[in-house]
């Protein structure tokens, strides 16, 4: 077989060679087994299941696993064996199914939705996979940490404290990360206090007053601008969001567990636009307010005069200020 071949296209002697082996692993495991040498059929049970991963070898696998006190493991392999019952002999299926009730009530288990699919999910370290917004583990007993990762968004961390016989659920919503922090407009305030004549009387208060005022005025118009587009975007995520889970379950489709991963995100983005809408009228009127002081200081603070004291607005992308420029 060639490198860039896979098993279905492999020789069929090669298949049959791992058919052999995994009934022979099979039958090493059985022998053990009714003589009651549990790490023995144990180690051949896997054996036959990695050669040939069926679900009746996963259910053995498991089985063997359960009688030996791994509980965690016994479970996955039981419930990875009855994804396909059909596939299953009566009796066997019987016999899985017992065995897994029997495995979690000594486990835990959780449902791990993340906000972003093409994030890695770890749980303690183990990578649990990538690609999926919803994923299913069982666990031992205790507290445990889940992780969502993805490059370009802040890691979610979520710990948790699993119980014997209970499910966990867990919700990982990933947050971008804050662009870097501009460079300070150096030239500007070189600029500025190249600018600045030499030290005189005092200031002149309304000047820099009204300045001041203005240039915040003009930073919290910016700001709820900026917040207003971002709570636009949450509003289009939530409205997607909103149809996709419609589509799949109907108008109705929250009451439902199935859907509950998706309703919670769903909730999620609601709550962060209205959030984000609230910011953004309080930083308009904010901006409103400063800025009506300002102008109103032509009529309650000193004509503005020779100073030693500048006062220079600045806006950036990430926001603004005043910058004083002087001596006192």
């Amino acid at each position: 077989m060639s490198a860039g071949e896979d098993r279905h296209d492999e020789p069929s002697g090669a298949a049959a060679a791992r058919s052999t082996d995994a009934e022979e692993a099979f039958a090493r495991g059985e022998r053990a087994r009714r003589a009651g040498r549990w790490a023995e059929a144990e180690a051949a049970y896997r054996a036959a299941w990695q050669a040939d991963p069926r679900p009746e070898l996963a259910g053995e696998l498991g089985l063997a696993e359960l009688a030996l006190g791994r509980f965690r493991d016994a479970a996955e392999h039981l419930g990875a064996s009855l994804l396909y019952p059909e596939t299953l002999a009566p009796a066997a299926r019987r016999r899985f199914s017992e065995g897994l009730l029997r495995a979690e009530r000594e486990v835990s288990s959780a449902t791990v939705a993340v906000s972003r699919p093409e994030a890695e999910v770890f749980i303690d370290g183990r990578r649990i996979g990538r690609g999926q917004a919803t994923y299913f583990v069982y666990l031992d007993p205790g507290r445990h940490e889940a992780r969502g990762r993805l490059d370009g968004y802040i890691d979610e961390v979520y710990p948790f404290e699993a119980q014997r016989g209970r499910e966990s659920m867990i919700g990982l919503h990933l947050e971008p990360k804050p662009p870097p922090p501009a460079a300070a407009p150096v030239a500007l305030v070189r600029a500025a206090a190249a600018a600045a004549p030499a030290p005189a009387s005092g200031p002149a208060a309304g000047t820099v007053f009204r300045i001041g005022g203005v240039a915040l005025a003009v930073a919290g118009v910016a700001l709820g601008a900026g917040l207003m587009v971002e709570a636009s975007a949450r509003g289009d995520e939530a409205a997607a969001l909103e149809e996709a889970i419609r589509r799949r379950g109907g108008p109705a489709a929250c009451l439902y567990d199935e859907h509950k991963a998706a309703c919670g995100e769903l909730d999620d983005e609601r709550r962060a636009r209205d959030t984000l809408e609230a910011a953004a009228w309080a930083s308009f009127v904010s901006a409103g307010v400063v800025g009506a002081v300002a102008l109103s200081s032509f009529w309650w603070a000193p004509a503005p005069g020779t100073s030693a004291v500048r006062a220079v607005p600045l806006a950036t992308a990430q926001g603004g200020g005043v910058l004083v420029v002087g001596a006192w």
